[in-house]
């Protein structure tokens, strides 16, 4: 049929009623920032790309697995359970919900449509940085608004380089001299230029104190915000009636590498959603199912702050499946989706995936110590392939296979092993279970295929070394390389923080010159070893702690904190004037653990 044009106004009603997802889609990824920009530059009368639109009516239709638009995005798939009307990804059509019998899938150009209906009929919810994602006061609820007593020929100077000063907020934000926050969803209740236009006015008149110059933003603001919305066909999109779900395929690919680039993995989700659903025996909704069983595990493990997606669940299938552990299209065969359909429905890949991450769960390591989640797919293989053996510490395999398990995860990611070529150590790894005897983890076949690449494996002194002249407070290993140190205790749930033992804000230099007369070489000098892994340890909750001085903290503690943190007992070393040594002596205690921990496996 060809391409067709339509007012934003025009197709908004449409969305969730005949215009839905095909299966096929990914969920909507866009953030805040992509979407403001997506409103300037159609303000700004840039082109925005074309959309593709599939054309589907009848039984062929009704077939069709379909989802929803999102239409208030929360950015978390963990979040308060009283949030019922917010989605993380795109809901699922209910199979009973009536359609009219002819409906449009849009194979192209999902992220900007859910753009504006999120901005003009929606909300975006972003959760507050370092709150808890359970905690329904970390979050809140924005709306689109557009700065009406903004310039619009003055680009602003940060990295989104906008003309039109559109900002997501809290309902009903405050207003100032130079700030008027118009909501962007009111212009859908203004069907004329004039009644725009006389609303402009009714604002500038109501505002005390407005420039001219002001007043013509107001008008230029929202009238040119009126004719992006109702006067200019932005949505251009062609029109596909083929009932072809290979076709269609093939173009939602090749289309997409053009806008927000699809991932492998994702191309790998959008192939098995269409292979396996189109089985007539024994359809299986490889989106919903994966994409469910991800948001299960996570919730699962909230207090630990693990966040798995689908692309570590495909990779443990294709590793299961014994196929290349590299997202290659051709590899994407029929035999072998219909192979990976085969293992997911026996469900055993699941609780492979399950016993692994109850397994971290029980080390004490969170989603802050896994630095990259290829280092579990290994690990996923071993259960998988060993019939998913009961690790506990009581049995003999346990005590056998649980260390040894423990050494792999810490050495893999403290020694960067997934930083380069990650699916040849995921595939050594496989192959090295694969030969071993039953239960056997064979940690030692392992590390000497990864020598081989020449990467760092184990806990040498010259690595050890290494890890502590490279981590420091601000790395991104410091949670994990202090987490081992409490082992075989846990270092338990991700309510534990990093704490400095003698305080951040006494080491800064410029108080140790002003409170305590240091000379400024000297000062720097301590200052530089404040992030020292030998002045941090790992605490439930360091509210009490406090920038106490650690000498008075110190002597209100037990035999077992000197022993569960690994304190130097020489007291003289609690001073501050003795910081280099007390930095020098733990730092040699905490070698030594390492060393003692890993000489075990």
């Amino acid at each position: 049929m060809g391409y067709q044009s339509r007012t934003i106004n025009q197709v908004l009603p449409d969305i969730n009623e005949s215009i839905f997802l095909p299966a096929i889609q990914r969920e909507f990824v866009w953030d805040t920032d992509q979407i403001v920009q997506l409103f300037d530059s159609v303000l700004r009368e840039y082109p925005i790309g074309s959309f593709i639109f599939w054309n589907l009516s009848g039984d062929f239709a009704n077939e069709q697995i379909k989802y929803k638009f999102v239409q208030n995005h929360i950015e978390d798939s963990i979040h308060p359970e009283e949030f019922d009307n917010v989605h993380h990804r795109n809901p699922k059509v209910p199979e009973f919900e009536p359609l009219p019998n002819s409906i449009s899938l849009v194979i192209d150009g999902q992220q900007r449509l859910s753009s504006f209906y999120i901005g003009l009929q929606g909300n975006y919810v972003e959760k507050q940085k370092y709150r808890q994602r359970k905690n329904p006061d970390a979050w809140n609820r924005k709306q689109l608004y557009l700065n009406l007593l903004s310039n619009p020929r003055k680009q602003s100077e940060d990295h989104l380089k906008l003309r039109y000063d559109f900002q997501f907020k809290k309902p009903d934000p405050p207003q100032s001299s130079d700030e008027y926050w118009f909501r962007v969803g009111e212009i859908l209740d203004i069907d004329t230029l004039d009644k725009a236009m006389n609303l402009a006015n009714q604002i500038s008149a109501e505002l005390d104190g407005i420039t001219d110059a002001q007043e013509s933003y107001v008008i230029k603001n929202l009238t040119t915000l009126y004719n992006a919305v109702h006067a200019r066909d932005i949505i251009n999109y062609y029109e596909e009636t083929n009932e072809d779900n290979e076709r269609i395929l093939d173009i939602f690919v090749r289309a997409n590498e053009a806008g927000t680039q699809l991932s492998k993995s994702e191309i790998l989700l959008s192939i098995a959603t269409s292979y396996w659903g189109s089985d007539e025996d024994n359809p299986i909704d490889a989106k919903e199912e994966i994409n469910d069983f991800v948001t299960t595990l996570n919730r699962t493990y909230v207090n630990e702050g693990f966040d798995f997606g689908s692309d570590f669940v495909l990779k443990s299938l294709l590793v299961v499946s014994d196929l290349s552990a590299e997202y290659r299209i051709r590899s994407f065969t029929h035999e072998n989706l219909s192979l990976m359909k085969e293992i997911w429905k026996e469900e055993e890949i699941q609780d492979a995936i399950r016993s692994a991450v109850a397994l971290m769960s029980e080390f004490g390591l969170t989603g802050r110590s896994l630095t990259s989640r290829n280092a579990l797919i290994p690990i996923v293989y071993y259960f998988y392939a060993n019939g998913n053996p009961l690790l506990t510490t009581e049995s003999n395999t346990g005590v056998q296979v649980r260390p040894r398990i423990f050494e792999w995860l810490c050495s893999a990611l403290l020694n960067s092993n997934f930083n380069s070529r990650p699916d040849q150590i995921i595939e050594d790894a496989r192959e090295a279970i694969k030969d071993a005897d039953s239960n056997e983890f064979p940690l030692e076949r392992i590390q000497r295929q990864i020598r081989a690449r020449g990467k760092a494996v184990g806990f040498s002194e010259e690595i050890i070394e290494d890890l502590f002249d490279e981590t420091d407070y601000n790395s991104t290993k410091i949670y994990l390389l202090l987490s081992l140190l409490y082992y075989p205790e846990p270092a338990l749930d991700n309510s534990y923080q990093i704490d400095h033992i003698f305080p951040q804000s006494q080491l800064e230099k410029d108080t140790l010159i002003t409170n305590y007369g240091f000379e400024p070489a000297k000062a720097e000098q301590y200052q530089s070893l404040r992030d020292h892994v030998a002045n941090l340890q790992l605490i439930e909750d360091n509210q009490p702690k406090g920038d106490r001085e650690f000498s008075d903290w110190i002597a209100t503690r037990s035999e077992r904190y000197y022993e569960r943190h690994h304190i130097p007992t020489d007291e003289r070393l609690y001073e501050l004037e003795n910081f280099p040594e007390f930095v020098s002596a733990r730092e040699e205690m905490l070698r030594n653990q390492i060393l003692e921990t890993f000489e075990q496996v």
